[in-house]
């Protein structure tokens, strides 16, 4: 059910010559090449096999009653090339014993990152010529020769990653109580020091928490505010008798679109548990004034980039920690802090967990973590002026408002 090479065959294709026994390298090269096979012939369950093997073998026998020799196709030989593409097999496989993160090698979800980087590598190369695209008014499709695509490799990927399997590390979510007690910190913090340094990252910080759990960002989302629009519409959402709130405005590219767009969050200044985001949002605008920062990022780092969100990962723990100390009751037992909260993910899984607890309908949460599907699914060009994408926005206000103010 698998192409099928031997060893030695697989090493002529790719080294075009015979191995030395001698040489580390080869003998190296041939333990790759046959992990690779047996991944391949594992990509398929032992009973689908001989399911197939009793079928094959009842089709020729009653080819042979009707007097043909052999009804299956030939099975080789191959060409003297390496059209199966073992050599990346080979190179993913010695990938694959890289220290890792959480266990001793890298998860298959990392190695497997060495097809794609063949893949892409291939199609800029000058074997783009070989790729046919088929097309029929808006749809295409690509047919392409890249040995990474085809039947035997399908076959590996699947055998391989079988055989490695998955260790999910999913970030902890911050939940609500945890947030207002990293809150009430930051509060304590705020009216102990004078130092106006001090307050400004206090207050960026605070805001970081905020904006990532009112709005359930992602993390790599919340160093994408705008100065600009975050200044201009501070008090003109704070004015909104209805649905007071905090316009966070993104700018940039985020993931899964293309060409660079506003994205106008709305959190409400006050939520129903009690989060004062108006409060900070307020002293995060004259902490930026004060400092000349009224364009680009907001969040800045020591360069005085636009930050990332791993600038504010050591302050994320060292808060949690410090969490741990007044309320252990809000982390689960021998819990290990750095290695399971992390501000890329764990804010926004506490947000739409907390939502789902508040029976937020579902409606309203896909609108508040989808919208910038729905902005893309508008076809919004690049440079369109921040008033215009406030004006389309604000009918949403109410909706937009619900999620944050929810929680």
């Amino acid at each position: 059910m698998t192409p099928f090479q031997c060893d030695l065959c697989h090493f002529r294709n790719m080294k075009m010559r015979d191995p030395d026994p001698q040489d580390y390298l080869d003998r190296k090269l041939f333990q790759y090449i046959r992990r690779a096979s047996l991944d391949s012939l594992w990509s398929r369950e032992p009973a689908t096999v001989g399911g197939n093997l009793s079928q094959a073998r009842a089709m020729e026998r009653c080819g042979r009653s009707i007097g043909l020799e052999s009804v299956s196709p030939k099975m080789g030989p191959f060409p003297v090339e390496d059209s199966f593409g073992m050599k990346v097999a080979c190179a993913m496989l010695e990938r694959s014993l890289d220290p890792g993160k959480w266990e001793a090698t890298i998860q298959f979800a990392t190695a497997r990152k060495v097809r794609s980087a063949y893949s892409n590598i291939y199609h800029a190369s000058a074997n783009v010529g070989r790729l046919a695209v088929m097309a029929y008014e808006s749809t295409k499709s690509f047919h392409t020769t890249c040995e990474t695509y085809g039947y035997w490799f399908e076959r590996f990927i699947l055998g391989c990653h079988k055989r490695m399997g998955d260790l999910v590390m999913s970030d902890y979510a911050v939940s609500i109580e945890l947030l207002h007690e990293l809150l009430r910190q930051l509060e304590e913090d705020w009216e102990e020091t004078k130092s106006v340094r001090a307050r400004d990252k206090i207050v960026t910080f605070a805001n970081v928490l905020t904006f990532g759990f009112g709005c359930a960002l992602r993390g790599e989302e919340i160093p994408k505010t705008d100065a600009a629009g975050f200044l201009k519409y501070l008090e003109v959402g704070a004015q909104d008798e209805k649905c007071p709130h905090v316009v966070v405005p993104l700018m940039g590219r985020l993931k899964g679109e293309t060409g660079e767009r506003y994205h106008l969050m709305i959190l409400s200044r006050r939520t129903t548990s009690g989060i004062e985001c108006g409060k900070w949002a307020d002293r995060l605008g004259e902490s930026l004034r004060r400092r000349g920062i009224v364009s680009g990022p907001v969040f800045l780092n020591h360069k005085k980039k636009q930050a990332k969100i791993g600038d504010f990962q050591d302050e994320f723990v060292f808060r949690l920690t410090r969490a741990r100390a007044s309320k252990p009751s809000l982390f689960a037992p021998d819990v290990v802090i750095e290695e399971v909260y992390h501000l890329r993910r764990s804010l926004r899984r506490g947000a739409t967990t907390e939502a789902g607890n508040q029976k937020v309908p579902k409606s309203i949460v896909d609108l508040n973590n989808r919208w910038r599907k729905l902005e893309q699914a508008k076809g919004r060009a690049l440079g369109m002026a921040m008033q215009a994408h406030y004006t389309e926005v604000k009918q949403a206000i109410p909706s937009l408002w619900s999620f944050s103010n929810a929680l």
